[in-house]
């Protein structure tokens, strides 16, 4: 000890007693665990296997959405191009219409029947151009009348049986099974 250090104070810690632990003391050949950190915690070994199953699972998933989201898309791309090629249907019937009245009240002879063959040749160029776009005219004179495919204007007395189209006076369009304008027909009463 140093000689400037009082003896009384060296005797003072002498007669402290130390606390007994429960604890056996810990001996430096033994190998002692660190706890672990705190938020850690010891892991398992890897299931590689479950891993690989766990992201197959995924992919096919993964794979199924997009089909999905693929097929969604093709049907409003579909969806839209329908609504766009029937609105632009619709606004070119009023001219079919046009050209079927021309011929209707044009003459037959003399100079005029030039330009009637011009008009019926340019009505059948767009009747196989309406054809090719998978527009087809309704059939109505002599057919049952149908609410879904004519719209009756007037009932007539007619010899046909009650209930058929007599005359058409406007006709109708269907395209892809949808009907785009129904036929204007007048509708027998099947009285005479």
């Amino acid at each position: 000890m140093n000689d400037e250090t009082p003896k009384d104070a060296q005797t003072q810690w002498e007669d402290v007693p130390v606390p007994e632990t429960d604890q056996p003391e810990a001996r430096a050949d033994e190998d002692l665990e660190e706890p672990a950190a705190e938020g850690e915690s010891e892991e398992p070994p890897t299931d590689w296997e479950a891993v690989a199953r766990s992201r197959y699972e995924q992919l096919v998933r993964l794979q199924a959405d997009f089909e999905n989201f693929r097929r969604r898309m093709e049907r409003e791309r579909n969806d839209i191009q329908g609504h766009v090629a029937e609105r632009l249907l619709g606004d070119l019937l009023p001219v079919f219409d046009n050209l079927e009245r021309a011929l209707k009240y044009m003459p037959t002879e003399g100079e005029a029947k030039n330009w009637r063959v011009g008009v019926e040749m340019t009505l059948n160029g767009f009747l196989e151009a309406l054809a090719r776009l998978g527009v087809t005219p309704i059939v109505a004179v002599g057919a049952s009348f149908d609410p879904r495919f004519h719209e009756a204007v007037e009932q007539v007395p007619s010899e046909e049986p009650e209930g058929t189209v007599v005359e058409e006076l406007k006709r109708g369009f269907t395209w892809n099974d949808r009907v785009l304008r129904a036929s204007l027909v007048k509708v027998s009463t099947g009285d005479q």
